[in-house]
């Protein structure tokens, strides 16, 4: 019979707990890159808009156009601060998740060490059975050619 591992299920059910945990980590990656994304997509419209009303502002602006501007300015600001608060939160809950994916990890790795020794240990028996069994077959032979 060959090996198996007494908690060989133990073992598959970490490494889909490790996954899972894997999966949640990329899945905040993915809200964090969004958020950034939308940071500077945001901070580039700011910028354009500034450079648009300087431009005009050159040619001649009226006073309203000039006040919607600067509210429009305000607004983006109070939008990228409450941005800047969520990509906070995710990078917080990236830490958070980082943590538990490494101990998943860990367990991961203490199960798959303690099947490497026991495998280990089972091959040490067989190759010490396979000997008894090449010394006594040995003894058997040499037995038999000194009786003959």
């Amino acid at each position: 019979m060959g090996f198996q591992y007494r908690l060989e299920s133990l073992l598959r059910l970490q490494r889909g707990l490790e996954q899972q945990q894997e999966n949640r980590l990329l899945a905040i990656a993915a809200e964090i890159a969004r958020l950034r994304t939308r940071l500077q997509e945001w901070e580039q419209a700011r910028l354009h808009r500034k450079a648009a009303v300087c431009v005009d502002g050159e040619a001649g602006m009226s006073g309203a156009v000039l006040h919607l501007a600067m509210e429009w300015d305000r607004t983006a600001a109070e939008y990228q601060k409450a941005v800047s608060k969520q990509l906070a939160a995710a990078e917080c809950a990236r830490l958070q998740q980082l943590q538990l994916y490494r101990a998943a990890r860990q367990k991961r790795e203490v199960l798959e060490s303690l099947r490497e020794h026991e495998q280990s240990e089972y091959l040490v028996d067989q190759l010490h059975q396979i000997q008894l069994n090449l010394d006594e077959t040995f003894l058997a032979h040499k037995f038999y050619r000194e009786s003959s």
